[in-house]
């Protein structure tokens, strides 16, 4: 088995659970792997999610039978496409990223895995995005939201996210 390299905010230091956890559990998609190597040549890749979140929040979304979510926060899109991987096909994923960059760094990941269709890349603020979405008639309609932006809009992000969120939903917030 090919061993993980860690990464993130959660993995500084040497866990000898977390790396069991990481090389013995994680179903990594081989796209998923291509975009978290070239993820890992970014100078902020401490901003990426850690894989096995990843994938636990895949596992969240098909528990809820999850057909609708948001990330705010998409970064260079490791998460949101593990969240497109775990939705049906007529699913969909709202990603929030107001850098460019990252968002040119996502597309051809989500096109190699055959996910582009699902992803709703808003690059703009999120908070616009958000709004957008309630002003569409959406509230009440999204299984799960990620919160992983700006921290200085959490409370905000948390916010509309409720009013977005059906009944049984799952908000997660990274930090």
């Amino acid at each position: 088995a090919e061993t993980i390299s860690l990464i993130g905010k959660s993995h500084k230091g040497d866990n000898p659970v977390l790396n069991y956890v990481v090389n013995n559990s994680l179903r990594e998609h081989p796209v998923l792997t291509k975009l978290r190597l070239r993820t890992m040549e970014d100078p902020e890749n401490s901003m990426m999610v850690a894989p096995e979140q990843a994938q636990f929040m895949a596992n969240l979304i098909k528990l809820l039978k999850g057909n609708k979510t948001i990330e705010v926060g998409m970064y260079t899109g490791y998460n949101a496409l593990s969240m497109a991987l775990s939705i049906p096909e007529d699913g969909r994923v709202v990603a929030c990223e107001i850098d460019d960059d990252y968002v040119q760094i996502s597309k051809p990941f989500f096109k190699e895995a055959g996910v582009e269709k699902k992803i709703d890349i808003r690059h703009q603020a999120a908070l616009k995005t958000l709004d957008e979405l309630l002003d569409a008639g959406e509230a009440e309609t999204y299984d799960f939201v990620f919160i992983d932006a700006d921290k200085k809009n959490y409370e905000n992000y948390y916010e509309k996210s409720l009013q977005l969120i059906r009944k049984g939903g799952i908000i997660a917030i990274d930090n």
